[in-house]
């Protein structure tokens, strides 16, 4: 009761003050009227904006991970999608503008070896702490396209090979040779023989056949057990063909100390990391060796000697002929895969060659 007669008193003290200044009861009441109205509409607006802060506090409350998660999903898929077609973009230019597509390969060249070097130092942490994934580094190819096929060939370099080239002491072996249709026999690479016997005394022959790595051919061996003793004993019969990828990391570093790197291949080039060594006796038959990851071929005699016929591939069969060339021991042939695909003949003798790769 105290609290109304206090607000009638001031309501009667307003009114009075209001007779006083000369207003009439209306103006008054007029006066009174829009007080209040703003009043309400000052207490409405602060109750929509109280009811709207809780609804937002409560919003982010209910949704706050999820929403934060979402948000980043699609600034990541809008990412994503920027640089893909970025990359389309530019890999249609560089094929199909041949101009675009010599300019970035002439000048990526002297890029790759020292990127992917690096790129392997940096994984040697990772592949000591888990060796399981060595398995996935040695793979050349994890899906092989059926359909590639090398563009652009230009036959003319291997027009007048119909003789093999004979050098040695090749200091200026990339302004010579590289990456051309030549065919040359380099003498001096190997300072002596290199022979199966070696390999067999540092390698676990049963641990290469078990993974697939070493096969082997001949009529009267047929059995693993039957292949480790011809190892151990360090006889080869006739008609025995032994192929051998190496594409284990344990097995290549031993392959290394064996057939180290050629002085003539530039510094700044890649080596392959995988390697094929053929072990054939004097009577083995002939067979064709295989595609290696790069194109740059060399074919070390290790022991013995081979007959090889070079063919040349598809694109140049119109334009080149064949090359017949004998290698003897502690030399090694130079060949680009682009022009020739070799064929081992046969040799007359127990032989150990070596085959391997660089950019």
């Amino acid at each position: 009761m105290a609290a109304y007669k206090s607000v009638g008193d001031d309501i009667g003290k307003i009114w009075r003050a209001g007779e006083d200044l000369g207003l009439s009861s209306s103006d008054i009441h007029n006066v009174f009227t829009s007080v209040f109205r703003e009043e309400k509409e000052k207490e409405a607006i602060e109750a929509r904006s109280r009811d709207h802060k809780r609804s937002e506090e409560g919003r982010k409350e209910r949704s706050g991970p999820v929403s934060t998660l979402t948000h980043y999903l699609i600034l990541a898929t809008k990412l994503i999608m920027g640089v893909t077609a970025v990359c389309v973009m530019m890999f249609a230019v560089i094929s199909l503008h041949n101009p675009t597509r010599k300019f970035v390969t002439r000048n990526i060249q002297d890029m790759i070896y020292p990127v992917m070097t690096r790129l392997r130092y940096m994984a040697l942490p990772l592949l000591s702490r888990y060796p399981e994934l060595s398995v996935w580094y040695s793979e050349e190819c994890l899906l092989p396209n059926p359909f590639f096929d090398q563009p652009y060939i230009d036959c003319v370099s291997c027009h007048d090979t119909s003789v093999p080239i004979t050098a040695s002491g090749v200091n200026q072996f990339r302004d010579l040779y590289y990456n051309n249709g030549k065919v040359v026999i380099v003498t001096d690479a190997l300072l002596h023989p290199i022979s199966w016997t070696d390999l067999a005394d540092k390698l676990d022959i049963e641990q290469e056949v078990e993974i697939g790595a070493l096969k082997y051919v001949s009529k009267s061996e047929t059995n693993v057990n039957s292949l480790n003793k011809i190892m151990k004993e360090k006889t080869l019969n006739g008609d025995i063909h032994i192929e051998w990828k190496v594409n284990r990391l344990e097995t290549l570093h031993v392959v290394r100390k064996i057939f180290p790197r050629l002085y003539f291949i530039p510094s700044e080039t890649e080596v392959a990391l995988y390697r094929f060594l053929f072990v054939d006796g004097p009577e083995s038959n002939s067979y064709q060796l295989p595609l290696t990851e790069f194109a740059n071929v060399v074919l070390i005699q290790g022991d013995g000697s081979s007959n090889l016929t070079l063919y040349p591939s598809q694109h140049c069969q119109n334009t080149c002929s064949s090359v017949t060339v004998t290698l003897n021991a502690t030399q090694v042939l130079f060949f680009n895969w682009i022009y020739w695909r070799p064929v081992r003949v046969n040799g007359k003798y127990v032989s150990t060659l070596a085959m391997s790769s660089f950019y």
